[in-house]
Order: C-alpha cells, then structure tokens, then sequence
C-alpha cells in the first residue's frame, strides 16, 4: 500500500514519492512492454486527474477541501475502471505495469488530502517519464 504521508496528521506528504519513487515508476511505466506506454496516454490519464482536481476545488477558497471532494470521490474511484478498459488484454492501450500501478495509488486515496498526495505523485511520475525520453 502507498504511503502517501510521513506524518500521522497526514499533513507533510512522503517526499520519496515526488522523488526516488517517482523516478522508479516513471521508469517502471516506460519500459513496461508489449505495449509500450505512449505520452498521449499518460497525459490522457493525468488530465482526467487534474480535472477531478478542478471539480474537488472550493469555489470560495480555492483549495481541494473534503467537502467539495466528497461528491468527486467515487469518480476518482472510477479511474480504475477506465484503466482497466485501456489495459484490456486483447487490445491494450496501456501496459499492466501502468494499470497496476493507478490501481495501487488510487486504492490508497481515501480523503482530500491522499487526492493532492496522488496528484502531486502522479505530476512527479509525469515528468520523470518525459526526463526518461518517453514518446
């Protein structure tokens, strides 16, 4: 399971994951073959995030609180679903080792907080997977 927090409070998130680990995925995701993991497919996926990200923002203050991310929760939850579509096995788009790995980080999203946690993982994944020359 990911650990998202070093902390109790939930509050200072593990910077190996926007780091080491991120540098580990991202190279993991990337040389995961037969299907070879595409930028475009990456992105599609990073971009749903992000715009479950926009739908859990407080309008009044601007910040992912845990009452605008309640009704945005179940759908975080579908990402899952729309991985494994993309990862079926007759005709994937995305190699196991990318559904696996959504799958794991977003099982471990429970509150707001593990959602910015994810985000902010999942941009370091992104960008790590560029640095690697990712097409």
């Amino acid at each position: 399971m990911v650990q998202y927090f070093q902390d109790s409070e939930r509050k200072v998130i593990n910077p190996e994951l926007l780091n080491e680990q991120a540098l580990s995925d991202a190279r993991t995701i990337k040389q995961a073959r037969p299907t070879q993991m595409t930028s475009a497919q990456l992105r599609r996926f990073y971009g749903e995030a992000k715009n479950l990200e926009k739908k859990a923002t407080d309008k009044t203050s601007g910040r992912v609180t845990e009452e605008a991310f309640a009704p945005v929760f179940p759908l975080v939850k579908m990402l899952k679903s729309k991985v494994a579509y993309a990862a079926n096995p007759s005709n994937p788009k995305v190699p196991k080792e990318f559904k696996d790995w959504m799958e794991e980080r977003i099982d471990a999203v429970q509150t707001a907080s593990d959602f910015q946690a994810f985000l902010l993982h999942f941009e370091a994944v992104v960008g790590f997977c560029y640095g690697e020359g990712m097409k």
